[in-house]
């Protein structure tokens, strides 16, 4: 069964491709019918981790979370959204920072921050 939800999501991911709102509305309608037809509507988590493994395989990350010190300028944030290929962005401000910015892509984690680059450097001079 997890091989039909990982098909599932693939045709998806791709077929949703550049579609409007409307569109995917839609189809995810389809998707809902067809899954009630089979029975399968409990196993909506696993198509939801399908979608989110299918369309780290095709863009690079499904979710990004960017914290920084200060809050990003609307410029920075529609040239990161670019960039994102539709992944979910969220941004936070956390003063505690001090500067730079600590991104997670998934499961990965970029720490660009000052406090970061202290520690490093703190635990660099101590080996």
């Amino acid at each position: 069964m997890k091989k039909s939800m990982r098909g599932i999501a693939r045709t998806l991911v791709n077929e949703l491709e550049g579609k409007t709102a409307k569109d995917i509305d839609r189809h995810m309608a389809e998707v809902v019918t067809y899954l009630a037809s089979k029975g399968l509507l409990g196993r909506w988590r696993d198509l939801e981790r399908e979608l989110n493994e299918a369309w780290r395989e095709k863009y690079g990350a499904s979710k990004i979370t960017i914290a920084s010190a200060h809050p990003l300028t609307d410029k920075a944030m529609e040239k990161i959204e670019q960039l994102a290929n539709g992944a979910e962005v969220q941004r936070l401000v956390d003063e505690r920072l001090m500067g730079g910015a600590l991104i997670r892509l998934d499961e990965r984690r970029i720490d660009g921050t000052v406090l970061g680059a202290l520690t490093r450097l703190k635990q660099a001079l101590l080996s």
